[in-house]
């Protein structure tokens, strides 16, 4: 029984866990699901060749006991060659009528925001993106991790 179960789940599980045109994909799990104010979080994306052209997305997932209605950030990309672009965002996390927005699988919310849509990779190098929590408390309580994507174009 176990045997079929499993031959059945594998390749919806191989299916799954391949996600075409995505060339990085890294996420940051918090402790006690608690963004300290001062932790910023670096993420490093490797581009093996310039001329690349893709979406940057930032995730973040929360649970329903998260105070508020966004999540704002500040946000530094260094390119391979050093040239920093920098973005102040709120993300946000529930709509006009205070309903949380994103999508929910029980107590879990995920919620995508596109940062640099159609990013030119002009050359082959590392990438670093750092977020900077801009809530103005010691440690924002409800995140469970945030993470960063780039789907090729």
């Amino acid at each position: 029984m176990y045997k079929r179960v499993f031959i059945f789940l594998l390749p919806l599980m191989l299916f799954a866990a391949c996600r075409p045109g995505r060339i990085y994909q890294e996420y940051y799990k918090f402790d006690n699901y608690t963004w300290d104010r001062f932790d910023k979080v670096t993420f490093e994306i490797p581009i093996k060749e310039g001329g690349v052209e893709g979406d940057i997305v930032f995730t973040i997932r929360h649970i329903t006991q998260y105070p508020y209605d966004n999540l704002p950030v500040n946000i530094i990309l260094t390119t391979a060659s050093g040239e920093e672009r920098i973005i102040e965002k709120e993300i946000a996390l529930k709509d006009d009528k205070g309903n949380f927005i994103g999508s929910v699988a029980g107590d879990l919310w995920d919620v995508e925001e596109v940062l640099w849509p159609g990013f030119y990779f002009t050359e082959a190098g590392t990438y670093s993106i750092e977020f900077e929590n801009l809530i103005p408390k010691v440690g924002t309580p409800g995140l469970v991790d945030i993470g960063v994507y780039v789907r090729k174009r």
